[in-house]
């Protein structure tokens, strides 16, 4: 009686195992188990090159995709790239009316500085200015909506707003560290030979605009609309060079947290009468907010972002050499002379 539980094998496992079977039929079940063996190994072999074919292609699957996320990263706002994979796109779709703090900084003198330089070493001085202030921009979770030629457009409150007051504060205290990183900057293109220090102007203002997708059918642009989009602009013409320049409404939300000095009160074109422009200034709230610190001093340089820092030892006994250093220096000045 075949096993009932393996029909395709014509013995009685009882039989075998009560060795009652006759050599023969021993002989013949070992046989037809070594036969059944053979063809499931085969069949086994054949599944596990399937699995491998499968997990090579789902391998190239997850690095062509891993590729085009980059890719879309690099040409898409971070925070819109963030929805679209997480597919939150529905709220991305039209364009929306709400309130919003715009960011607009331009180069002083750009086309002087380019005249200066070879196109690749203007190319080059660009890439790493729009790298290190975009890495600004996504750390204190800014939109950035475009580069013009050698100015730089960010806006707060959409997608993502954590009020119109916070969403006022990030824009003023990011425009705070870029000036600070760009004073570092200096110095490092300094050692790579490029002794032309780039200075920036920045505006910010604050106002209603319309924001979301809009272009044309084959491609669209997410960005923001509306005369607070020139006002910062045109702000930012009026700022002295390396400063900060406020309008009255993003002044308004920020001044309870950060120290604000007039400027100008002056005609903005749009508006119907003169506001009053203000200059921010670092305080406690910025270092709280940021961990970059940067301090220049006759003989003292100081750069330090604590977001990158990667040898926290070499850069403690950097600075413990440095402490020891003003000391002997200033124990040596304060020692009475020999009388």
């Amino acid at each position: 009686m075949a096993d009932s539980l393996n029909p395709h094998f014509p013995y009685n496992f009882d039989d075998i195992l009560a060795g009652s079977s006759d050599p023969a039929t021993l002989r013949d079940a070992y046989q037809h188990l070594l036969k059944q063996h053979k063809r499931q190994t085969r069949q086994l072999n054949r599944l596990v090159k399937m699995a491998d074919a499968n997990a090579a292609k789902l391998a190239t699957s997850n690095a062509a995709l891993e590729q085009l996320c980059d890719n879309l990263s690099r040409f898409v706002p971070q925070p819109v790239y963030h929805r679209l994979l997480e597919g939150r796109a529905q709220n991305l779709q039209a364009a929306k009316r709400a309130k919003l703090t715009l960011f607009f900084s331009d180069i002083v003198e750009f086309t002087a500085l380019a005249e200066q330089l070879e196109p690749e070493q203007l190319a080059s001085l660009m890439n790493a200015y729009f790298t290190e202030m975009t890495k600004i921009c996504h750390r204190w979770g800014g939109t950035l909506d475009q580069f013009i030629g050698d100015a730089l457009v960010i806006f707060f409150g959409d997608p993502d707003s954590k009020g119109s007051a916070e969403d006022a504060c990030a824009a003023t205290l990011m425009g705070l560290e870029m000036q600070q990183r760009l004073t570092a900057l200096h110095s490092e293109w300094a050692a790579s030979g490029i002794r032309m220090p780039m200075h920036i102007r920045i505006g910010i203002s604050t106002g209603f605009c319309t924001v979301g997708n809009i272009g044309s059918q084959n491609r669209l642009h997410y960005t923001a609309l509306g005369n607070v989009v020139n006002e910062a602009a045109r702000i930012q013409a009026l700022c002295p060079a390396d400063g900060v320049l406020l309008s009255e409404d993003t002044y308004q939300l920020i001044c309870q947290r950060i120290s604000c000095q007039p400027y100008i009160a002056t005609t903005l074109q749009g508006r119907q009468r003169k506001v009053q422009l203000y200059h921010p200034h670092d305080n406690a709230d910025t270092t709280q907010t940021s961990d970059l610190i940067v301090g220049n001093e006759n003989g003292f340089k100081l750069y330090l972002d604590a977001t990158n820092v990667t040898d926290r030892d070499r850069i403690t006994r950097l600075l413990t050499s440095a402490l020891d250093a003003i000391q002997i220096t200033d124990h040596t000045q304060t020692k009475a002379p020999d009388g």
